[in-house]
C-alpha cells in the first residue's frame, strides 16, 4: 500500500524522467512516446530496435562522434562541421562527415564531391571521398537524382534515412565522425 505523500519514485517513473521508457511498463504509452517511430515497436512488445545490433557494430568502430546541431538554421553548422573535419583530418585522424540537413545538404558542395554517386556494396553504402584529406562524406544531396531537387521528408521518413546513414553506410574505422544535423527540432526522434 502507497503511503499518501510518499516521495518514493517507481522504476517506470525514473526511467520517464530520463528519457525512453523502453524497458519500462509505459515503452509505448508514456507522453514521451507520442511522436516516436519506434512507438509500434514497442507497443507490440518488441522494445528493441532490430537494427539496433549492426548500427552498434558501425558505431563502435568510430572512437569519436560529434554532432554540430543548433536550433536555428543559416547560423554556419555546415561550416563549422568542414571547418573541423579538415582541421582533424590535417591532424592525420581519419574523418568522416554524416550530412543529415536533409533540406538543404550543402556538405557535397564544400568537401568537392559533389558530383560523386554513393556506391551500394554488399557491406553497405561506400561513402565519397573527399579530395581534401581523403575525408569520408555521405549526404543525402548524394543520394538526389539532381543536386537542386528539393527535398520534403517528415517525421518516420526523416528518421529513416538517419538510421540508414548509421545501420548502412560502411565508415570503416574513424577517428571521428562528424554529424552536421538539420536544425528542425523534431530531428531528435
Amino acid at each position: 500500500m502507497e503511503k499518501q505523500g510518499s516521495s518514493e519514485t517507481t522504476p517506470d517513473e525514473v526511467a520517464v524522467a530520463v528519457g525512453c521508457p523502453s524497458e519500462t511498463g509505459l515503452a509505448g504509452k508514456a507522453k514521451v512516446c507520442q511522436g516516436c517511430p519506434g512507438r509500434d515497436l514497442c507497443l507490440s512488445g518488441g522494445g528493441k530496435d532490430p537494427d539496433q545490433e549492426l548500427i552498434d557494430v558501425r558505431m563502435n568502430a568510430i572512437k569519436h562522434k560529434i554532432l554540430i546541431l543548433s536550433g536555428k538554421g543559416g547560423v554556419g553548422k555546415s561550416s563549422i562541421a568542414t571547418c573541423l573535419a579538415t582541421a582533424l583530418a590535417q591532424c592525420n585522424k581519419k574523418v568522416g562527415i554524416a550530412d543529415l540537413d536533409i533540406c538543404g545538404p550543402s556538405i557535397p558542395k564544400m568537401m568537392g564531391v559533389e558530383g560523386q554517386k554513393v556506391i551500394n556494396s554488399e557491406y553497405g553504402w561506400v561513402p565519397m571521398r573527399s579530395p581534401n584529406h581523403d575525408i569520408k562524406v555521405m549526404s543525402v544531396g548524394a543520394l538526389l537524382e539532381e543536386a537542386d531537387s528539393a527535398v520534403v521528408w517528415r517525421g518516420p521518413r526523416k528518421t529513416a534515412i538517419i538510421k540508414r546513414f548509421t545501420k548502412d553506410t560502411f565508415w570503416g574505422r574513424l577517428d571521428y565522425l562528424i554529424f552536421d544535423i538539420l536544425h528542425n527540432p523534431d530531428i531528435s526522434s
